[in-house]
């Protein structure tokens, strides 16, 4: 089976969140909006799309780290980044399948899809964490932060999605259809 051929407004949206990763590593480094990512892509592209979107977002936020920041070069931050895209692309598969089950308004199953990335990013990267180190980057202050960023991200991109899709004439969330 053939994957469906993309139209010059589809290719929009994935150039602009590549553009925010660039810009959003840059400026946040660690604390990247992944999860945020996993619900865009759940909510708004085809299963095999999303996952290869948010693996592209994983990739240019860890070259961006590694080669314009100077991440070390060692095998706990190696670790981590690994750590990163598996709970990413597991947030992905989980957000995709929670807005598959959940009725109601796009709102809701928006905020669904970023509940479920969310927990499932951030248990999976603690659950790393307990064995590949940084725990203590796990505080319910510092959690609590990086789910602020993550909802800003999140309404953010989704606004930006709104608006680009009114002049594409496209589906905004093709899933909540």
């Amino acid at each position: 089976m053939t994957s469906p051929k993309w139209t010059a407004g589809q290719f929009s949206w994935p150039l602009s969140l590549a553009s925010s990763t660039v810009v959003g590593s840059l400026l946040l480094a660690c604390v990247f909006p992944f999860a945020s990512f996993a619900a865009l892509a759940a909510l708004t592209m085809t299963p095999r799309r999303g996952l290869v979107l948010v693996t592209a977002a994983w990739a240019l936020n860890q070259a961006t780290g590694f080669f314009l920041m100077s991440f070390p070069w060692e095998a706990q931050a190696v670790g981590h980044g690994i750590a990163i895209l598996a709970a990413t692309l597991a947030a992905t598969v989980v957000a995709r399948a929670v807005i598959e089950v959940v009725r109601g308004p796009v709102a809701l199953r928006a905020g669904a899809a970023l509940l479920s990335a969310f927990c499932v990013h951030q248990l999976l990267l603690r659950a790393y964490a307990s064995v590949g180190g940084g725990a203590e980057n796990f505080s319910a202050e510092i959690v609590a932060g990086v789910a602020v960023n993550d909802v800003i991200w999140f309404t953010g991109l989704l606004a930006l999605r709104m608006i680009m899709v009114r002049f594409s004439g496209e589906k905004a969330l093709p899933v909540a259809a």
